[in-house]
């Protein structure tokens, strides 16, 4: 590259940096642009020109940018870590991981940003990079609730039940009524058949946010399995108010009233699920079940 050439680029760089000063955006661009027009492998203008169009709201243009700048100075982590930052933004996952794991490859240690690999990872279903990135996030602050959140979910799907049930339990010290974590806690404990450890989560979890028909239902489900089926009666009540149309609940509400002795009840509960689902065979079973009940008292 001409000496002279190189030297008119960064003028114009050290132009923009005055104009950004004061509040010249536009005018700043311009000068930007002409700067890698004149020199195209002028990282630094590059990098700026990405900022400055990141800030206005260009943000097509901004990633454009901030590739080109990455691929110059690829050993700069906080170009890698606004290229990721601006990925996330735009919900664009998987180049938001790839952008923010460069970062962390080059020394990156910002907890916000190895929480935002975390969940980026977390939506790609990458919990190998979500344990990476919690695992570094809580060394720098082990009271960040949603690294143990995170965490304590890729754990369970990888079938580390305790250490799931440790950092969720985590999370939820710090974040008592974090719905998330209590619900997938009580999921794991759900179906693992521990229904008591199950209910103490869900209960805190509708405590929280009442409007959650799919806990509700496990938790007549569980007081159920416990055989404590009259507590049940009057959830699976409210599940078929809500959700008039599962076929699951009308047939529950159903076997809690048989047990209850109210045969009658039960009968209209297992036909009403079976209007929803002909093929319902739980319920067909449970009908000529209490049908011959009834015959017999």
């Amino acid at each position: 590259m001409h000496e002279s050439v190189s030297e008119n680029a960064s003028v114009l760089l050290q132009k923009a940096r005055h104009y950004i000063e004061f509040g010249e955006t536009h005018a700043a661009v311009d000068s930007l642009q002409r700067a890698v027009e004149i020199d195209a492998d002028f990282g630094d203008a590059w990098h700026l020109l990405a900022t400055v169009l990141q800030q206005i709201g260009d943000a097509d243009h901004a990633r454009q940018c901030f590739k080109k700048a990455a691929s110059l100075l690829s050993d700069r982590p906080e170009i890698w870590l606004q290229l990721g930052t601006l990925e996330f933004s735009q919900e664009r996952y998987r180049d938001a991981r790839a952008a923010l794991k460069k970062y962390a490859s080059l020394g990156g240690s910002d907890s916000d940003a190895l929480l935002m690999l975390a969940k980026a990872a977390f939506r790609l279903a990458d919990c190998d990079t979500v344990l990476f990135a919690t695992a570094e996030v809580l060394k720098a602050d082990e009271n960040q609730y949603e690294a143990w959140e995170l965490r304590g979910i890729c754990q369970a799907r990888k079938g580390r039940y305790n250490a799931a049930v440790m950092s969720l339990n985590m999370a939820l010290e710090l974040h008592p009524s974090s719905v998330y974590a209590l619900n997938t806690v009580g999921d794991l404990c759900y179906e693992e058949e521990n229904y008591e450890r199950a209910l103490d989560f869900y209960r805190s979890s509708l405590a929280a946010q009442w409007d959650q028909p799919r806990i509700l239902f496990r938790v007549a489900t569980s007081l159920w399995m416990i055989g404590r089926w009259q507590a049940a009666i009057p959830l699976f009540e409210e599940y078929v108010q809500l959700e008039p149309e599962d076929p699951r609940g009308w047939n529950n509400l159903g076997v809690a009233l048989r047990e209850k002795g109210e045969v009658k009840r039960a009968i209209e509960c297992y036909q009403h699920a079976l209007e929803l689902d002909p093929d319902f065979e739980i319920a067909q079973r449970n009908i000529e079940t209490a049908k011959n009940k009834q015959v017999a008292l």
